[in-house]
């Protein structure tokens, strides 16, 4: 089935964006159509991560220089990418008409698609709020630090008392000691469930890889320099983890702007 999958943090600097362009390759390798959507349009570093330059991106759709489907780049052959504008505007800055249209456009584009990965700005702004509801999966990535993982909490919060998300997977990034850090996930999801009416479940915890570092400083996917390390195995399971989670009844762009935004786009 087509998934629409979000990729929120509280914070950034947990290496989100990083996470979103090797899960994107994986999938592109196997075979499967997969378009990465950068949401973060203040400071968008997909293409960078990616090595690409784009010619387009979503501002020129907005401002009706081209279409949607026009401002999507081939990176690989079964992957693509629609460019953040970067430095130009927020999504929380848009218009209620403009977030409608491009949340109808996205809904059309993505039937041309196995996947589609929203890789999201972080932070609690509305917009990015708004934007991360509009979706099948909900992924939140987060470090073992406080300040991190509340922010965590904070999205899922907003996501589930407002837009009644109640499914979530977890990817925790940056670990300095593998069972310390377990101990406190595993706290930080019995108070999440507790308190909220969601499950969380966790679904990849990756130990701090220096080598990271090195495949942002060449512009290539860390699986793609070095798929054979642990933390290219690891990336293989959260992609077999998410494909085989369902999809949520009633989410997705489409029900999202007919429930939520109550305006219907034009055609």
């Amino acid at each position: 089935m087509k998934k629409v999958i979000s990729f929120s943090s509280g914070k950034g600097g947990v290496g989100k964006t990083s996470l979103v362009a090797n899960l994107g390759m994986l999938w592109a390798n196997q075979g499967k159509k997969t378009l990465l959507v950068d949401g973060d349009w203040a400071l968008g570093k997909l293409a960078l991560t990616l090595g690409v330059k784009p010619q387009w991106a979503v501002n020129d759709v907005l401002e009706g220089r081209i279409s949607l489907g026009e401002a999507v780049q081939g990176v690989t052959e079964h992957l693509s990418l629609l460019a953040s504008p970067s430095g130009i505007l927020g999504f929380e800055e848009l218009s209620e008409l403009h977030r409608t249209q491009l949340f109808y456009e996205i809904d059309a584009l993505q039937e041309d698609y196995d996947l589609v990965l929203i890789d999201h700005s972080s932070g609690l702004h509305g917009g990015v709020i708004q934007f991360a509801a509009a979706a099948h999966q909900h992924v939140v990535v987060t470090t073992a630090e406080p300040t991190s993982y509340m922010d965590a909490y904070a999205i899922m919060k907003i996501l589930s008392k407002r837009f009644q998300v109640r499914n979530f997977q977890l990817i925790i990034t940056m670990s300095q000691n593998l069972s310390e850090t377990q101990k406190i996930i595993e706290r930080f999801i019995d108070i999440t469930q507790s308190h909220l009416d969601v499950k969380v479940k966790e679904i990849g915890h990756f130990l701090f890889e220096p080598k990271v570092a090195e495949s942002l400083r060449q512009q290539k996917p860390l699986v793609s320099l070095y798929p054979e390390i642990v933390f290219s195995q690891k990336l293989s399971k959260v992609c077999q983890s998410l494909e085989s989670s369902p999809i949520e009844k009633g989410s997705g762009l489409k029900f999202f702007y007919s429930d939520n935004l109550n305006l219907t786009p034009a055609r």
